[in-house]
């Protein structure tokens, strides 16, 4: 028997509990107090601390983590799945739909590129990206306001045709301002977090500096949003130095958690 196709019910002949085969369409209802599904990836650097969106101490309640190995789209196949193994992401979104949490989250906000395929490979709502965010909060500014975009990288957020953005719901009416990581002159020291005698400081440090200068030049800026889950363990310091409201993938999943909780 597939025990994840089965289900507990009462045998009235053996009186005592007994596994049942699940008929074709129904569903488990489990519910063991984990609202959000996470999907991580499979393995662990240095900057998975409390405070970044995957570890599980950084919320006051629990959260369903999933890992993901297979992760990366198979060679040739890069252009067709936006670089990720979507039937894996697929089978993982599934998995914790039918371990009961009632919504789901990817820990990685370049995952947007795939969000109408997850959103429709599962029936609870599905939260790949910060950026998902970036078109309501540019509503709550004024008109001459930008969302300020904090990025591992400017160039994964425009490749294939500016995919990523799309599938968010950004587009050209969407007024936003990107500045990334790796394209700055931090860009070491904001990757020194895969050393495991990384400093947080000099990693903080890098964000801020380079939050700043996208303040400085671009004043128009109204709020930022940050669309690496890397970035959640250090948002507070961005917020001090910038003096604006910051959106990071932490802050996702509490909104998730707030949002679809009993």
């Amino acid at each position: 028997m597939d025990y994840k196709k089965a289900k507990f019910v009462w045998d009235p002949e053996k009186q005592w509990p007994a596994l049942r085969e699940m008929m074709p369409g129904e569903k488990h209802q489990f519910d063991f107090g984990e609202t959000v599904g996470l999907i991580a990836f499979g393995f662990w650097w240095p900057g998975i601390f409390k405070g970044h969106q995957c570890h599980a101490a950084t919320y006051d309640f629990p959260i369903r983590l999933k890992f993901i190995y297979d992760r990366k789209a198979p060679e040739g196949m890069e252009d067709e799945w936006y670089g990720w193994n979507l039937p894996e992401w697929k089978k993982c979104a599934q998995e914790l739909e039918q371990e009961g949490v009632r919504a789901i989250v990817c820990g990685c906000g370049l995952t947007g590129t795939i969000q109408n395929e997850l959103s429709n490979a599962v029936d609870v709502p599905v939260f790949t990206s910060t950026l998902l965010f970036v078109p309501s909060i540019s509503r709550t500014l004024k008109n001459s306001q930008k969302v300020g975009v904090l990025t591992v990288s400017s160039e994964a957020l425009t490749r294939w045709d500016k995919k990523l953005l799309r599938e968010c719901g950004i587009d050209k009416t969407t007024p936003i301002v990107i500045a990334g990581m790796t394209e700055s002159e931090y860009c070491k020291a904001w990757w020194s977090q895969l050393d495991p005698d990384f400093d947080p400081e000099k990693v903080q440090d890098s964000l801020v500096q380079v939050a700043k200068k996208m303040a400085a030049e671009h004043p128009e800026i109204g709020a930022v949003v940050c669309e690496c889950t890397d970035m959640t363990p250090y948002t507070d310091a961005i917020r001090q130095a910038v003096h604006l409201p910051v959106f990071d993938a932490a802050d996702m999943v509490r909104y998730v958690h707030h949002t679809v909780k009993r």
